[in-house]
């Protein structure tokens, strides 16, 4: 019994991290478009980057999620990407059992599927 409490725990805690990393990537990849002239200003964006990134790496503790993110650093390409929400959406599906080669139309499979079921269970 005390194993399943530990299984159920843990798979609690980790949809929490889940959804607070998601959460977390759709503000900062939001802040990047509504904030770009701000945030387009190499110091301060590289810094906001920087501030994200640790943030993110601190929740997922994902070296890919890291590397990914390192996109952000590119110029142009970092500030029109959602870097951060894809990254972190490849990582809810690793950690979700999909470890093969992650398409963009598995992503959006995996997102519908969890739309779709969410809508049922209300």
């Amino acid at each position: 019994m005390n194993k399943s409490s530990h299984i159920i725990g843990k798979s609690a805690f980790l949809n929490i991290r889940m959804a607070y990393a998601l959460t977390i990537s759709l503000i900062a990849d939001l802040l990047d478009y509504i904030g770009a002239p701000v945030l387009g200003v190499p110091i301060i964006g590289d810094l906001f980057d920087f501030i994200v990134i640790s943030y993110l790496y601190s929740i997922t503790k994902s070296k890919v999620v890291l590397v990914i993110n390192l996109a952000e650093f590119i110029p142009f390409i970092g500030d029109i990407l959602p870097v951060y929400t894809v990254s972190t959406i490849i990582w809810i599906l690793r950690e979700s059992g999909y470890d093969d080669l992650i398409t963009a139309k598995q992503v959006l499979r995996y997102i519908s599927m969890r739309v779709f079921n969410s809508k049922k269970a209300r």
